[in-house]
């Protein structure tokens, strides 16, 4: 799969094989699920959907302090709508 044409801007991209780690078994899924400070536990739609509301209240309220350019700020928030929008699937799924 070649890399997209246009970078948006952005640092270079960094490839890595289909297995999503870098080559060499210096990093996993633990590093990942750190930087991003991910937990992988039972947990109830009902639960998620609360925790997914307050990250995403706490990422927005501290969005004006921040150093983030209006495009990185648009990425962030369609992020949270699509994270929002899978939210109200799971909601309403109960």
């Amino acid at each position: 799969m070649e890399p997209p044409t246009d970078d948006y801007g952005l640092i270079a991209p960094i490839s890595l094989p289909p297995d999503g780690r870098a080559p060499g078994g210096v990093s996993g899924p633990a590093e990942y699920d750190g930087f991003f400070r991910i937990h992988h536990t039972e947990v109830s739609d009902s639960a998620w959907v609360t925790q997914v509301l307050s990250v995403t209240r706490g990422v927005t309220d501290d969005l004006p302090a921040t150093t983030l350019d209006e495009a990185e700020r648009a990425d962030l928030l369609d992020g949270i709508a699509l994270l929002l929008q899978h939210a109200l699937y799971v909601s309403s799924d109960q």
